[in-house]
Order: structure tokens, then C-alpha cells, then sequence
């Protein structure tokens, strides 16, 4: 049990002894987790590297858009805000539909 706790890095002797096994399994799996995490992290540095080198002029957002990702995360802890304007888009969708004579049929007659 100390051996496999220790390939793990998990150090706390003391505390891993107090866990249920199904704890301690749930945190060996979390651990094995972040280790294939940690191995797609790699891959996916290798992958740019190799587009940095083999690519004559490499753009860097590319491989990374600071503004993208940041409004990603926005979007993730504010989704009624993202969510009233795709109402309000289509509100303006349909308001322009209507003005220019309404839905196709699906032989394109309107």
C-alpha cells in the first residue's frame, strides 16, 4: 500500500491510511488522470513546434488566441449573457425574413 501510494506521489502516508480504499482508488485514478493530461499537453507542444519549424511564416494565433480562449471562459460563467444575445440575433433573423417575403418552401418557392 506505501509502495503504491508513493508511485503515485502521494507522501501523506498518514492521510492515505485514513481513506476508504474506494478514496484512495478514486485518487490514484485522479493522479493517472492528470498524468495523461500532462501527456497531451506535450503532444500538443510537440505539434506546435513542429508547425513552428516547418511553417515559413507561422502565425502565432494560430497555435494560441489569447482573445478566443479568453472569451470562451466568459462565455462558460456567463452564459445568459451569450444566450440573450443569440435571442436578440435571432429576433433580427426572423424580423428580416419576414421583410423579405417570409420561409422558402423546399423547392425554394416562397
Amino acid at each position: 500500500m506505501i509502495e503504491t501510494c508513493a508511485r503515485f506521489g502521494l507522501f501523506d502516508i498518514p492521510w492515505a491510511m485514513s481513506l476508504y480504499k474506494w478514496e484512495l482508488d478514486a485518487v490514484i485514478k485522479g493522479v493517472l488522470m492528470s498524468q495523461i493530461d500532462e501527456r497531451e499537453r506535450l503532444a500538443v507542444l510537440a505539434a506546435n513546434i513542429g508547425y513552428f519549424n516547418n511553417s515559413k511564416k507561422p502565425k502565432f494565433n494560430k497555435v494560441f488566441d489569447r482573445d478566443k480562449e479568453e472569451k470562451k471562459l466568459e462565455e462558460i460563467y456567463k452564459p445568459s449573457e451569450s444566450q440573450a444575445h443569440k435571442r436578440k440575433q435571432l429576433e433580427l433573423y426572423k424580423n428580416v425574413m419576414n421583410a423579405f417575403g417570409g420561409e422558402r418552401s423546399e423547392n425554394g418557392d416562397i
